[in-house]
Order: structure tokens, then C-alpha cells, then sequence
């Protein structure tokens, strides 16, 4: 079955869910969401070249600090944007590499992503945050050395490839 014949097929199917039944509000997902109207879901447009998607969190934090992390989505364009997006709650990945590229810590790191889609209708200048934090272990556990690190964000949708945002930099301190 081609790929855009099951796209259709899962929006048919969800659709009515989606637009009738309010997701509770999950890890790092929006709790601030509004149905779209019936207008609104009919409009399509491609997500990548509508999209404002910002990664923000502070430049410099003490050793030991929780690092808030909020990644924005906007639309960008005159009319609704539809986002087909994966897991029960919105799927999304933050990575933290020290400089070199080795990487520190990733969000989604041994998580299981359901494989579902939901759909997400951003109305125009409609902003999307999600949130989580870093506590500032790394995968083995252990604190964080002092340092710069790149953080990365990266939203999973039906596509190929997940939607990612500007690398931002992040400084640890001694103190």
C-alpha cells in the first residue's frame, strides 16, 4: 500500500478522535491545546518549510543544575498546518553531545515510542511547547563534567526523518 494511501487511511480513522477527544496532557506535551474547527482540519501544507521549531534553554548553568528544555513549534503561514505525529503523547527527542559529538544523554534513550500517529492542527501563529529538563547525568548515571555541550531537539513525525531543530550551545560551570 503506498505510503500516502495509509496516511489518509490513519487520518480517516483518527480523525474523529482526534478532533472529538481531548489527549490528557502527557510527559512534556502542551496541556493548553484548543480543537480545531472543522476549517481548520481541512487545511494541508507541508510542516517543513511552515515551521518556526526553536530549541530554548539556558546558556550557562551551575554543575548539578536541572536544565529546563523547551522546544517551540510555530506556524508560520496565513492558514492551519496539520502535523501528523508519533506516540500517544507527542514523541519527542532532546540530545545533549559534548562538543566532539559523543553524546551525554538523549530523552528517548531505551524508551518505547508507540507506534501511532496523531494528528495536530497548529491554527496560524499557534505555538506548540514542549517541555522537559535535564538533571544532568549522563547515560551511565553519573554528573555531567564541566563544559560546553550541543543540545539538539527533534520532533518524530510519519515522515522519514524526524524534524530538528538549530543546535544550541549550553555551558556547565564549576560552580
Amino acid at each position: 500500500m503506498p505510503f500516502d494511501s495509509l496516511r489518509a487511511r490513519v487520518a480517516f480513522f483518527f480523525l474523529p478522535c482526534v478532533a472529538g477527544c481531548g489527549a490528557a496532557p502527557g510527559r512534556g506535551e502542551d496541556s493548553s491545546r484548543h480543537p480545531a474547527t472543522p476549517a481548520e482540519r481541512r487545511a494541508v501544507t507541508s510542516p517543513a518549510d511552515s515551521l518556526d521549531f526553536r530549541l530554548d534553554l539556558p546558556t550557562d548553568v551551575r554543575a548539578g543544575d536541572t536544565v529546563p528544555i523547551v522546544l517551540r513549534l510555530e506556524n508560520r503561514t496565513a492558514r492551519p498546518l496539520e502535523l501528523y505525529l508519533r506516540g500517544r503523547t507527542i514523541a519527542f527527542d532532546v540530545i545533549v553531545a559534548r562538543e566532539g559529538g559523543q553524546v551525554v544523554w538523549q530523552r528517548l534513550e531505551g524508551e518505547i515510542v508507540p507506534a501511532i500517529l496523531q494528528l495536530r492542527v497548529l491554527a496560524r501563529g499557534e505555538v506548540l511547547e514542549l517541555r522537559t529538563a535535564w538533571d544532568q547525568r549522563t547515560r551511565a548515571g553519573r554528573p555531567a563534567v564541566a563544559g560546553r555541550y550541543v543540545v539538539r531537539g527533534m520532533l518524530l513525525t510519519d515522515g522519514p526523518a524526524a524534524l530538528e531543530s538549530a543546535p544550541a550551545t549550553l555551558r556547565i560551570g564549576d560552580e
